[in-house]
């Protein structure tokens, strides 16, 4: 407990210091003006995570890990040529992290990728149409905006199988009908491209929302809309891709076909006592058994393989300010049976939080701090990836 607090104190000295520096400075993202019709639009988008995790890495043994690093360190091109067509190109730097979902490296990793590169067409608001790299539009949850969530970031677990950050090549048709208060999306992407695919066919998805009370109109969902909206959202979506992985991948045998379902529901309410959220939703990733036979593709098991679980999380935010800002408590709780993690079959995992928020400037320059806790249904003392953890996290959030 000693060390917890100690922790806690050295994260809340370093994000003061780090918002004397940033207070005056968020703003929005300058806009360029070229003709009457065609702009470009330049935004950069930060998230520096202080992480605290009570399992050791490093030479020295130690029994905890402690990490600063960038969650997400994004600039962004948003560009309209005309009114109909436009483009969003943005590439994005991670790292240099030792923590994972569930685990802890030695050896700090790092990325750099260029995460959105895509043709926007909007010919109605019924008929729209992205092409290129961009989201995967199966799970409310990961479409929801990176610097939206409602908790530190959103579900860990929640993801599919997509090796490009939840991102695929191909084309997603979508649009609002019945004055916004349905939406569909429909997508043909890229899908499973290792080179020890049984077919190469694409991956095939639907997804379709119904809002009862304000419309969320756009491709991008918000975990919380800070008391600005009245939402009730309903959605479902189903993906398929035939033939995507062995179950015998060294001999390239016994093919199978990979297919996802969800479920999910959004409902935020601002009244004169504050703002309240609720929101949940279930997924079921199946790659019919693949994980039973000799020897499974890896992209079959894991953590984005085979698996199906649920979460559910609320918040509420205070209906008057706290010196120069909002303050939003929250809580998540989600549980996953996998079909095989860290070679164990049947792993189960309970993984809740709790955190606060507090709204700066909005989204634009917001502290969060979250403590969660990891268990495991089966835990083996000889293998370090089925033990119990917790982890207390700190985010500074800085748009421009």
């Amino acid at each position: 407990m000693k060390g917890v607090i100690k922790r806690a104190g050295a994260i809340a000295l370093v994000l003061g210091l780090l918002l004397c520096f940033w207070t005056q400075a968020a703003q929005a993202g300058p806009v360029i003006k070229i003709s009457d019709e065609s702009w470009l639009m330049i935004n950069y988008e930060m998230q520096l995570y202080l992480q605290s995790r009570d399992t050791g890495s490093g030479s020295s043994g130690d029994s905890t890990t402690n990490d600063i690093f960038f969650r997400r360190n994004r600039l962004s091109f948003i560009g309209q040529a005309t009114d109909t067509y436009g483009f969003t190109f943005a590439i994005q730097h991670q790292g240099e992290k030792r923590m994972e979902d569930i685990t802890v490296s030695d050896i700090p990793g790092k990325s750099f990728d260029v995460l959105d590169a895509f043709l926007r067409a909007d010919w109605t608001d019924a008929f729209r149409l992205r092409v290129g790299l961009t989201k995967d539009p199966l799970v409310r949850e990961s479409n929801e905006g990176c610097f939206f969530p409602l908790s530190v970031d959103r579900s860990l677990f929640v993801y599919t199988d997509l090796p490009r950050l939840n991102r695929d090549y191909g084309l997603v048709l979508w649009g609002n009908l019945i004055d916004a208060k349905l939406q569909y999306r429909l997508a043909a992407m890229k899908g499973n491209d290792s080179g020890d695919d049984p077919e190469s066919n694409f991956r095939y998805t639907g997804r379709v929302h119904l809002t009862l009370l304000e419309p969320e109109s756009s491709l991008v969902y918000r975990g919380t809309y800070l008391g600005t909206k009245k939402v009730l959202t309903l959605g479902a979506g189903y993906q398929f891709e035939p033939e995507a992985v062995f179950a015998n991948l060294s001999a390239k045998t016994l093919p199978k076909d990979y297919q996802a379902w969800t479920f999910d529901g959004f409902f935020e309410y601002p009244t004169p006592s504050g703002t309240f959220t609720l929101s949940g939703a279930y997924l079921k990733t199946d790659f019919d058994d693949a994980f039973k036979g000799a020897d499974p593709d890896p992209r079959s098991v894991g953590e984005n393989g085979e698996k199906k679980g649920w979460y559910a999380k609320a918040g509420y935010m205070l209906p008057m300010k706290v010196g120069p800002g909002n303050v939003q408590v929250f809580g998540r709780y989600e549980e996953w049976k996998f079909a095989q993690l860290s070679g164990i079959f049947d792993q189960k995992i309970k993984w809740w939080a709790l955190g606060a928020n507090y709204l700066i400037k909005g989204q634009d320059l917001r502290v969060t701090v979250q403590y969660s806790k990891t268990d495991y249904g089966t835990q083996d003392p000889t293998n370090p990836n089925s033990q119990n953890f917790n982890t207390l996290t700190a985010m500074l959030q800085f748009l421009f």
